[in-house]
């Protein structure tokens, strides 16, 4: 789920693609709740909880289960917030989204287990899927103590709890969000009651602050290696995959398990972002591919991010036409190639390879509503993936429960249509 507009897809698949708001360099630190420079005591605090963070972050290996929501499936992270008297308040199952920075709670009652003391004068207000359907929700921004299971506990991690919602992960075991994307994504406004209910024209128009998420926050406060890895075996279930941290990303049976397909160039403009070299189709009969597709991080037209919050694999509508053409003549789909642009300049590019028939078994690919890429949950079904923030690239390891069909070696390629 990319935040921002949710309807990027559309039909049930239906994902968002964030306002990407710039020039709110205020972050929400100090603990009266304004955005100011940290006082000498909160930097202690942060220093001592980095440590911490440090310590232990080779041994962070936190279970992710693998449930269906809104049409697809998703990965839960199990985070439970601590309340003002030190008790650790029930476990909530939170959507993990690499497309969003927001964490969010859904059950308002949170909000007085943990106190007024952990209450900003900020809120969080975010809208999605513009001309459809009202999706979002608005709440105060709370500073606490979060436990995440796996034996992480993120000390003053900012967080919001709904107080109103429309259509969010609240239902079907989710219960509410844990974006782990970059700090542009998550803008706070000055807090104001919005009422009971959740409208289009609801959220306030100029954020005064941006917000980085507690686990990225975390990450690049500390002095270790800043990298996260996440596995799905691609099937549904509890622990079904698993989120890294720190050394564990790349010390772990996934990571020396697979061989090692490539590193490609990462953006951290808000999202995972990606630049796309070339879309390939290739089948029994015939070979297509598309170049030139102006898909970079720094793009003004297209984006290309790789978001777990998005269950499918959204191509180019003229992608999927070919798809549809080839098995309207009952040939087989063949393989899809997705090259990136790799990390290290003169490098090959990094060539991720799907067999489309699976991918359509599944209902895992579908057209976007515009000409951007944006690969899904189903890419970790594959690829185990390392996301590297300091060397500022994405790794990628074959994973062994791949169904691929061999490349078939067609005759001239075509360009694809626009």
């Amino acid at each position: 789920m990319v935040a921002g507009t949710w309807g990027l897809l559309a039909g049930p698949l239906a994902v968002c693609a964030a306002l990407l708001l710039q020039g709110c360099g205020e972050d929400l630190t100090g603990d009266s709740g304004s955005p100011v420079a940290a006082t000498a005591a909160a930097t202690n605090s942060t220093t001592v909880a980095s440590d911490i963070f440090e310590a232990h972050a080779s041994e962070y290996t936190i279970p992710l289960n693998a449930r269906k929501w809104g049409g697809g499936m998703r990965l839960a992270i199990s985070v439970s917030p601590v309340a003002a008297d030190g008790q650790v308040l029930a476990a909530q199952e939170l959507l993990l989204d690499t497309g969003s920075s927001t964490l969010a709670f859904c059950d308002p009652r949170i909000a007085s287990k943990i106190g007024k003391d952990a209450a900003l004068d900020y809120m969080s207000c975010n809208l999605y899927n513009p001309g459809g359907v009202t999706t979002g929700y608005w709440g105060r921004f709370y500073k606490g103590v979060l436990d995440v299971q796996g034996g992480m506990q993120i000390q003053d991690g900012v967080f919001s709890v709904m107080t109103a919602e429309k259509s969010m992960p609240c239902t079907r075991g989710f219960q509410g969000i844990f974006g782990i994307a970059f700090e542009q994504l998550d803008m706070a406004f000055k807090y104001a009651d919005l009422g009971p209910n959740m409208s289009k024209t609801a959220c306030p128009k100029e954020p005064v602050a941006d917000v980085m998420q507690p686990m990225m926050k975390e990450l690049k406060s500390g002095s270790g290696v800043k990298q996260l890895g996440i596995h799905w075996s691609g099937n549904e279930g509890e622990t079904e995959g698993t989120l890294y941290l720190e050394r564990s990303a790349t010390s772990n049976p996934h990571y020396s398990a697979g061989p090692l397909v490539g590193e490609a160039s990462l953006g951290e403009l808000g999202w995972y972002d990606i630049s796309i070299a070339e879309i390939a189709i290739s089948s029994a009969s015939k070979s297509w591919v598309a170049s030139d597709l102006d898909c970079s991080p720094t793009s003004t037209k297209k984006s290309c991010i790789m978001d777990t919050g998005t269950p499918v694999i959204a191509l180019p509508k003229g992608v999927i036409a070919l798809i549809e053409e080839l098995a309207q003549q009952q040939v087989p789909l063949g393989s899809l190639t997705i090259k990136l642009q790799p990390a290290q300049a003169g490098a090959s590019p990094v060539a991720l390879e799907f067999d489309i028939a699976a991918l359509v078994e599944r209902q895992w690919i579908q057209a976007s509503d515009g000409a951007g890429v944006i690969l899904g949950l189903p890419l970790w079904a594959s690829y185990y993936t390392v996301f590297d923030l300091e060397a500022k690239k994405a790794v990628f390891v074959l994973t062994g429960n791949r169904t691929l069909s061999p490349a078939a070696s067609a005759p001239a390629k075509e360009d694809l249509p626009p």
